[in-house]
């Protein structure tokens, strides 16, 4: 999913435990986690596992993966065709045979959840629509002739047709893959971000579909988690209130000066959300991405990267550097860190646990000592 053109301005610049109703009376402590990046690399049950335990060591209480993006599906699903009984096993891992990607299973991911209970960790899975689809739509065009031509009717440009009266059902069946795997009152991510017809004032098809699966995984006892890109500012009152915002950029990080203005004039601010009702996750890309590229892990650039975070921010601070306009309302539960992919697998999951566990510590240690208010 994310943000590649702009990873060196980040080093240089910068569930039960989760409650998402619409409404709070008092400030509670923050909720803290991790968003980790489970489609541009492989992670297998055992390095997840070790994320888990560094979550719940540092006091975090949620671990999102991103499971699904335009290079990967990442997670066995029946209407896709990618089961364990079609795949290649190695070992532990389960592998398509066709685009020879590995996944995990519905079985794994079960695992996952109960692991991450038992450290009071929530695993949040994150199947991203409609946007970062690409992996997706491929896995649906060889699967079956009749996926084929269900392709035909809601792929546009590797992204999903919110115009299309079939896509909301079967995303929705997608989604019900999964739900039994997870326990009552828990999150389910629904992505979100990075959706290509997202720049006018108003996005009704998008307020139709995120609505229609808001209230699908309701009627299933979970919750809904979604980046905040979709989010028109004029579209909040008619949105479900019940959604939990994930907040990483107000602008998309975008390189054109003209796109950024023109997103910041339409899209909601974190403030704003919260003021409508909405309950946020900070996770200021500026401050709290990790992207696994090289340049990321040299002495120097961590160095900076830990200086500056003590220093220049704190959980209110949500656009980028900018120190006006934060956070203050009790809707914003926390923040997270993310751990993002460069999209060349430059390391293995090993390396990456390795290389990222002093990036996970200072951000733990400081939301632990920081006042959040």
């Amino acid at each position: 999913m994310r943000r590649l053109g702009i990873i060196f301005i980040v080093f240089l610049a910068s569930c039960l435990a989760l409650n998402s109703g619409p409404q709070r009376a008092q400030a509670a402590p923050q909720q803290t986690g991790l968003i980790l990046d489970a489609a541009r690399q492989y992670y297998s049950v055992t390095t997840l596992k070790r994320f888990i335990r560094e979550v719940h060591v540092g006091g975090g209480r949620f671990l999102q993966l991103h499971l699904t993006d335009d290079t990967r599906f990442g997670l066995e699903n029946a209407h896709l065709g990618q089961t364990v009984k079609a795949a290649r096993k190695k070992g532990q891992v389960y592998y398509n045979r066709r685009n020879r990607l590995a996944f995990l299973s519905k079985a794994q991911l079960k695992t996952l959840v109960a692991y991450g209970h038992k450290h009071s960790v929530e695993v949040i899975p994150e199947i991203d629509t409609p946007g970062h689809t690409r992996a997706l739509i491929q896995l649906l065009r060889v699967s079956s002739p009749a996926n084929r031509k269900l392709a035909t009717r809601i792929a546009a440009h590797h992204e999903l047709n919110l115009h299309a009266k079939e896509t909301l059902p079967f995303v929705k069946r997608l989604l019900g893959e999964y739900v039994g795997l997870l326990r009552p009152g828990q999150h389910l991510a629904i992505g979100g971000d990075e959706y290509s017809s997202a720049a006018q004032p108003n996005q009704p098809n998008t307020v139709t579909y995120t609505n229609g699966l808001s209230h699908y995984l309701r009627q299933h006892h979970l919750k809904t988690m979604m980046w905040n890109d979709g989010l028109m500012r004029a579209d909040l009152p008619h949105l479900d209130h019940h959604i939990l915002v994930t907040y990483w950029s107000y602008d998309g990080e975008s390189a054109s000066a003209k796109l950024s203005r023109q997103r910041r004039r339409l899209r909601a601010t974190l403030p704003q959300l919260n003021a409508a009702g909405f309950q946020t996750i900070n996770a200021n890309f500026w401050y709290l991405y990790v992207i696994t590229q090289p340049k990321t892990f040299t002495t120097a650039n961590r160095t900076y990267w830990q200086r500056d975070l003590k220093t220049n921010w704190t959980p209110q601070i949500w656009d980028k550097t900018n120190q006006s306009a934060r956070a203050t309302s009790p809707n914003n539960l926390g923040s997270a860190i993310s751990i993002w992919g460069d999209g060349k697998k430059t390391y293995s999951q090993k390396q990456v646990y390795r290389l990222t566990r002093p990036f996970l510590t200072t951000y733990f240690t400081m939301t632990r000592t920081t006042p959040f208010k």
